[in-house]
């Protein structure tokens, strides 16, 4: 076991797992400094007056908040988004075995999802195109199942921000109830982090009702930016009345969708349909192939564009009451000459112009509106599951995953939802990858929340008679297997990678003195296998799930991408046989650095740490 003054006194690196989210703090920090050295004052701290100073907002008399939705509990809400995680990465061997787990890039983690955002921020920062969530909807009937609710570990946050005990419990009851308050407060942190996975291209589509929408609206412009906002999307989810409902009966859902950087966004076209492309006709045989007639006339007025147009049968035609032609009679002359003026079958038709399909955008532009027949419905998404014998309420339809797909990343980008329920999500990136030859990947985030046998006994039956825990990640994983069968006995062509690994969340080990205060200190639990150790080795190092290790000697020696990791008793000439390499030491396993200090190996910066 190794202590951080060790490493320091040995000047190796050190890399922190438990301060993750405080580097990407200083290194926005040190952004704003490179930027502006004078708003940053000596404890590397952002001088708000100073800020103002440079703005020239110092002696304004207005309010220079500017406009923002404000609710109890927002400034914890942000300040949870930079808490620590206690939690780390524990792989489960025999849920992965259900696919090939060696070969597969997906990943499916149980916990929650707070804290997998927070693991995967250090080694999937940057990196994920698109992310689509389903959060649960704040709805009147119950409390939605991430309370939140703050424990007595959260203690130090809550002084921090010198609230008294009346506030306290306040943020407590708000928490985790039907208020706008704590759903706000619990999604806030959640989007805050999600931003920071996206690439600079990526985009994020948020699944909503009314009961948030417009808070939740108000908030993404807050955290993403009101310019990198996409589109309000318009999900029909239901295609008939619901004649139980109190007034209008609710036929949609929204889909909020923002961009990392709108600048960088570069949103994907849909084909044309059978419909947008039966008006394309050959009717004289062209030779620059289908084409359609479009109006020659235009309500502009201008100079020069109300000359008489003779037809090949000596026709002659004006422009209609009110109307001029749409071009000048030189740039007429020109279109005649090229053989884009149609006068019909017979030349004596009013003349019209062509517009060949081969000349067109061969995509449509996509719509505000998702209508069923692009997107799915309630009702479709319902017997996709009732085909794969999976009982889950409310899940949504592989065509509306499959659409915002279609609209956003490319056959190798890789997918993030951290609201996993059912599992659609990855169905629909399979089921794609099967369609067009993709390669997309799915991470899959979902808490082990327990199945109530009352309110789903279906749900709950299902998992007991199947030797599964009752909770909705079980659901998620045996949908994603039988998803992937199902996928593979329909396209027996397909190739695709339908694997998954699975982890779950667990408590890091913890290095504790003694009472006696001396250097002697112990585990306050330790890791089951060396996979775990390697899997949260490549997590600190900024190392993919999907990353391939390879076995140098087993329970001591591996490597991947180029870099070792040491994660027992290793001997001073294989540790020479890798100087070339940057090599990363397990500071929990058990081995002394004074074994390789006075070997003259001059590893320098090559040389890593994990706690």
């Amino acid at each position: 076991m190794i202590t951080k003054d060790q490493a320091i006194e040995n000047n190796f690196n050190i890399i922190d797992t438990n301060e993750t989210l405080s580097d990407a703090k200083n290194e926005r920090i040190a952004q704003i400094k490179a930027l502006l050295p004078n708003v940053i004052n000596s404890d590397n701290q952002l001088d708000i007056k100073a800020l103002n100073d440079l703005l020239g907002l110092a002696n304004t008399t207005s309010n220079n908040q500017g406009y923002e939705l404000t609710f109890a509990g927002k400034g914890l809400a942000r300040a949870k988004a930079d808490e620590k995680t206690t939690k780390e990465l524990k792989f489960e061997l025999e849920q992965s075995k259900l696919k090939n787990f060696n070969d597969t890039d997906n990943v499916i983690i149980r916990g929650d999802n707070l804290d997998c955002l927070k693991i995967l921020y250090k080694n999937y920062h940057n990196k994920i195109k698109m992310i689509y969530i389903d959060p649960p909807y704040n709805t009147k009937s119950e409390n939605f199942v991430y309370n939140d609710n703050f424990k007595q570990s959260e203690s130090e946050l809550i002084d921090n921000f010198g609230l008294n005990d009346d506030t306290c419990n306040f943020l407590n009851n708000v928490y985790g109830t039907r208020s706008h308050s704590g759903w706000l407060s619990f999604i806030y942190p959640r989007l805050m982090l999600a931003k920071e996975l996206l690439t600079d291209d990526g985009v994020i589509f948020i699944s909503i009702d009314d009961n948030e929408q417009a808070n939740l609206k108000i908030i993404c412009d807050e955290i993403f930016g009101e310019e990198n906002f996409v589109g309000n999307n318009i999900w029909i989810k239901k295609n008939s009345p619901q004649n139980d409902a109190k007034t209008i009966s609710p036929s949609h859902d929204y889909i909020l969708s923002y961009a990392k950087n709108i600048i960088n966004y570069n949103m994907k076209l849909l084909p044309r349909d059978e419909n947008s492309l039966s008006k394309f006709k050959n009717p004289d045989n062209d030779s620059r192939g289908a084409w359609t007639a479009g109006d020659l006339t235009s309500k502009t007025k201008a100079a020069g564009h109300s000359y008489p147009i003779v037809s090949p049968s000596g026709k002659e035609f004006l422009p209609t009451s009110g109307r001029q032609w749409g071009a000048s009679f030189d740039t007429y002359q020109k279109w005649l000459s090229e053989g884009r003026i149609w006068f019909g079958i017979k030349g004596d038709s009013a003349p019209k112009k062509k517009q060949f399909l081969s000349e067109i955008q061969q995509g449509i532009v996509p719509m505000t509106l998702w209508k069923s027949e692009q997107a799915g419905d309630n009702t479709s998404a319902s017997k996709v599951l009732k085909s794969l014998e999976i009982p889950f309420e409310s899940p949504k339809p592989i065509q509306l995953i499959k659409h915002a797909m279609k609209i956003t990343i490319n056959p190798n980008d890789t997918i993030l939802d951290f609201f996993a329920g059912s599992g659609t999500t990855a169905h629909a990136v399979m089921q794609l990858n099967a369609e067009d030859g993709g390669n997309r990947k799915f991470i899959l985030c979902q808490w082990d929340e327990a199945i109530d046998e009352k309110k789903s006994k279906p749900a709950y039956d299902f998992c007991t008679q199947n030797g599964f825990d009752p909770v909705i990640s079980s659901i998620t994983i045996e949908r994603v297997n039988r998803a992937g069968d199902k996928i593979k006995a329909e396209n027996p062509m397909f190739t695709g990678d339908i694997g998954y690994k699975v982890f779950s969340l667990t408590d890091k080990p913890r290095v504790n003195y003694d009472e006696t205060h001396e250097p002697t200190f112990y585990l306050s639990k330790t890791r089951d296998n060396v996979t775990d150790t390697l899997i949260n080795m490549l997590v600190a190092t900024c190392q993919t799930l999907d990353t391939k290790i390879e076995t140098i000697r087993q329970n001591a020696i591996y490597k991947a991408n180029n870099e070792i990791y040491v994660t027992g008793t290793i001997t001073a000439d294989e540790l020479n046989g890798f100087k070339d390499l940057k090599i990363n030491i397990d500071a929990l396993a058990d081995i002394d650095l004074t074994d390789y200090m006075n070997i003259n190996l001059n590893f320098g910066e090559n040389m890593t740490v994990i706690f």
